[in-house]
Order: structure tokens, then C-alpha cells, then sequence
């Protein structure tokens, strides 16, 4: 693999007639997305594609991306670094049904024509890579949670009372 340039697009079509490969670093300010999960300024990020034909002459292409990423916590609230790693293979459909047999298989799709934006590919990536919540890797003292005895809503149940009293009127 070719090491330290990602271009900014790629044709799947062309790169997999040729074998491409590209590997290297993309800078994390342009990816909006990502940043907006992040606490601060994500890491480096690096990430790699192979470009090739399967057994019936479809554009494949094997991926990957890793970034630290500044994320909070979803058990203790403070904030830490994850190592994400997302690894990828796609196939390339040629139309609609090829497309749907394709992901009846099983396969990962994409019915796409003209060339990938290679920074928005692996924001997308990075971000499914993410786990849903978020925490320590080594674990951590969850936030401290209200008394048992104390409602959030409680509040609610009067206003309602008064709401279905005022209405009566």
C-alpha cells in the first residue's frame, strides 16, 4: 500500500480497472460531523483503501480508518479518548437490481456513480464505528444519580391535576 497520500476523490471504477492503493493521514478540521461529537479537536486520522474486481467484475473496495477521538463519557460525564478503529468492504453495484441482489447476500452496497469524496467516506465510516454510548475503556464511577424518593416529575401530576380542574370551570 502506498503510504502517506489519500486523494481527495477517487473513481471506484477507475481505481479498481488499476488495483489502487492509497494509504495515509486526513486532517480532522473539515470533517463538521465528526467534530461535532468530539469535546475538542479530534487526533490524527489515517485510513487505507484497496481497490480490485470480484469474481464478476464489480468495483470493490477494502477499507479502513482509525483517529483518536475526544468524546464524553456517558457514565461519569468526563470527558476521555477513544481509539476508533473502522474497517470496511464494499461492493460497488451497477444498477438497482444488482444492487438489491447484492445486499440480499448479505454484502455491503453501494450503488454510486462518479468519484468518492475519500474525507467523507471515512467520516462516515469513523462515526458508524462509534459505540452508542460512549465510556471509559477501563471503567469508571457513574454520575451520582438522584435520592429514589425524589420524582423528576412529580411536579407534572399537579399541573395536570389543575389543567383537568381549570377545564371543568
Amino acid at each position: 500500500m502506498e503510504s502517506g497520500f489519500l486523494p481527495k476523490s477517487v473513481d471506484p471504477e477507475r481505481a479498481a480497472d488499476q488495483g489502487l492503493e492509497f494509504a495515509g493521514g486526513l486532517d480532522p478540521a473539515p470533517l463538521g460531523r465528526l467534530r461535532e461529537l468530539a469535546v475538542e479537536h479530534a487526533g490524527p486520522i489515517s485510513g487505507g483503501f484497496v481497490f480490485r474486481r470480484d469474481d464478476e467484475g464489480r468495483a470493490m473496495m477494502v477499507g479502513f480508518a482509525e483517529a483518536s477521538l475526544p468524546l464524553i463519557c456517558q457514565r461519569c460525564a468526563d470527558p476521555f479518548l477513544l481509539e476508533v478503529r473502522a474497517d470496511w468492504q464494499r461492493v460497488f453495484a451497477r444498477s438497482e437490481a444488482d444492487e438489491r441482489e447484492l445486499a440480499e447476500k448479505g454484502l455491503d452496497v453501494c450503488y454510486h456513480s462518479g468519484p468518492l469524496d475519500v474525507a467523507e467516506l471515512i467520516e462516515e465510516e469513523l462515526i458508524l464505528a462509534l459505540p452508542m454510548a460512549p465510556r471509559h475503556p477501563e471503567g469508571c464511577e457513574p454520575v451520582e444519580r438522584p435520592a429514589a424518593g425524589a420524582h423528576p416529575f412529580a411536579g407534572l401530576a399537579e399541573l395536570l391535576k389543575r389543567e383537568t380542574r381549570d377545564n371543568r370551570n
